[in-house]
């Protein structure tokens, strides 16, 4: 417990000082931009405390000689070169798209070789005999970690919204890491979730700190490995559980992309103001709570939903882990639900299972 702790308050402290020192505008995220839905410049380098956070406990590990110390210290030094060109990022804001996914590549490419982390299957018999040629399972390993890290970065838009999907990821990996006796994992997962409190206190409802693109690919990262690690090793594991996992930020990124090739006929990498949480943000807050709310109540309610979204694709996950046959149709089911309810909300045809009678600012 005490690992936890650690994890907490560095995270905690070290946004406090981020918080109280620092107000460089060059770390300050702005309210102008079609993804910009906060009154004041706020810091985006939340992600530094969470990662600070990691190296802290990692170096408890090492001092008092715990058997998987190096695996947590060589899984950082992995995740090093997508997190440090996020911070790039958030600090220059002179990185490119494309130079950051290179960097998400990079750090697949590390743990494939330094920590062993292999996808060599997915449950399906003629893909499986494909990836048991090395190369090409360096080549998806590498490309699957990469996706997923992105991914996390593009639900990044809300304050407690990355975060709080984080922390129910990790809770439920660590759930089925003790399942299967695996404390290394297990150990992985509370820290990160520990590590990310210290920052979601800070974060959520009111937005002092925000993670920034080095958070999110961090997480991200953290969030992939984790699943071909626990998959690799326990072999019990469905190769679908850490998909159905990860799979909202997953369809989110997919479904972004193909929006904007063929929708709108822009790069798949655009920004755009039309994901899914900020459909949430504009019209489905405002359809449940009513129009009387200013712009940081919207903000803070608009990550529950989101919340619930990814809930209810944890809950099958570690019922059915071991399942694979099951967690295919609960995926499928969660594509074809975010599909129709994107594009119910899009249309102005929200389910009236959202609206309430009274209006958040009339309620007593």
């Amino acid at each position: 417990m005490v690992y936890l702790i650690i994890a907490f308050l560095i995270s905690f402290l070290v946004c406090l000082l981020i918080i109280k020192f620092i107000s460089w505008q060059s770390i300050c995220d702005i309210s102008s931009g079609v993804q910009k839905f906060h009154p004041k410049p706020v810091p985006r380098i939340g992600g530094l405390a969470i990662y600070l956070a990691c190296w802290s406990v990692s170096i408890v590990f090492y001092l008092i000689q715990k058997e998987f110390a190096k695996e947590f210290f060589l899984i950082l030094i992995c995740a090093f070169p997508v997190f440090f060109s996020g911070l790039l990022e958030d600090v220059t804001k002179k990185v490119s798209p494309h130079w950051r996914l290179f960097a998400a590549f990079i750090s697949g490419g590390l743990a494939f070789f330094l920590l062993s982390a292999e996808v060599t299957s997915i449950d399906i018999k003629f893909f499986d005999k494909i990836l048991a040629c090395s190369w090409i399972s360096f080549v998806f390993t590498t490309f699957a970690v990469a996706g997923v890290t992105h991914a996390f970065n593009i639900i990044d838009g809300f304050n407690g919204l990355c975060a709080g999907v984080s922390i129910i990821i990790f809770g439920a990996y660590a759930y089925v890491s003790f399942l299967v006796h695996d404390y290394f994992l297990l150990y992985l997962s509370l820290v990160m979730v520990f590590a990310i409190l210290g920052f979601f206190v800070w974060n959520y409802p009111f937005g002092f700190i925000f993670l920034g693109d080095g958070g999110a690919y961090f997480l991200g990262y953290i969030a992939a490995i984790l699943g071909v690690l626990i998959t690799q090793k326990h072999p019990v594991v469905s190769s679908w559980f850490p998909l159905m996992l990860v799979i909202y930020p997953v369809w989110e990124t997919l479904f972004s992309a193909y929006r904007r090739k063929f929708f709108k006929g822009i790069s798949p990498s655009s920004p755009d103001a039309v994901h899914f949480h900020t459909l949430v943000y504009r019209r489905l807050v405002k359809f449940t709570f009513g129009k009387n709310l200013d712009i940081t109540q919207r903000n803070f309610l608009t990550s529950p939903y989101l919340w619930i979204i990814e809930i209810m694709c944890v809950i099958p996950a570690i019922i059915f882990w071991k399942d694979t046959h099951i967690l295919m149709v609960c995926v499928f089911i969660f594509i074809i639900f975010y599909t129709w309810l994107y594009f119910r909300i899009i249309k102005f045809r929200t389910p009236k299972i959202f609206k309430i009678k009274k209006e958040i600012n009339n309620c007593p």
